[in-house]
């Protein structure tokens, strides 16, 4: 796994560049944003992420490790690769936390490539992570089970459906309402 590379810009291409570090020359992908502050020749330091398929190796570069490792996260979210991870980062990640913890899906989906769902799916997972803390489901909570299994054909964790289920309000009852709640409140 490569995690760091030093060296200079020979040639970007896309939202792609050339770093040649001792020459050899990888082609790292970055976002927009700092695509937009790099020159050819540049001398440049970037946090790499490196993701690896069945036929390709991708590098992913980041100047602040704190942008890595909000990629990583946004990454691990069930419907969000790398491409898509990197273009939600075209915001800042302090402004992307705030949005998540906040529960802005509409915000979030702003981003071209995410899509209502994506972008629920997004806060639904990740708030917990990023607000710290894990708040356990309240013992008393009984939850239908026909409305768990809505929740993962959505594509939500189990795990997380009941969390939010766990609040639902008790005058709630029809499973249409209570669906509809659950979509409103991810």
């Amino acid at each position: 796994m490569i995690g760091f590379l030093s060296g200079s810009v020979i040639k970007i291409r896309g939202k792609k560049i050339i770093l040649d570090v001792n020459g050899v020359g990888y082609e790292i992908s970055v976002n927009q944003k700092l695509l937009a502050k790099i020159q050819p020749n540049d001398a440049l330091k970037f946090w790499i992420h490196t993701h690896q398929t069945s036929d390709s190796i991708s590098l992913f570069g980041f100047a602040e490790e704190k942008d890595l490792r909000f990629f990583e996260l946004l990454n691990s979210v069930n419907g969000v690769g790398p491409k898509s991870a990197l273009e939600i980062l075209e915001k800042p990640a302090d402004a992307l936390e705030k949005i998540i913890v906040s529960g802005d899906a509409r915000k979030l989906a702003e981003t071209r490539g995410i899509g209502k769902k994506t972008a629920a799916r997004i806060i639904l997972e990740l708030r917990s992570k990023i607000a710290g803390g894990d708040p356990e489901i309240p013992e008393t909570a009984e939850i239908d089970s026909e409305i768990l299994e809505a929740a993962a054909q959505l594509g939500y964790p189990k795990k997380v459906a009941e969390k939010i289920l766990a609040k639902l309000p008790r005058e709630i009852t029809e499973t249409e309402e209570v669906v509809r709640w659950f979509l409103q409140n991810v």
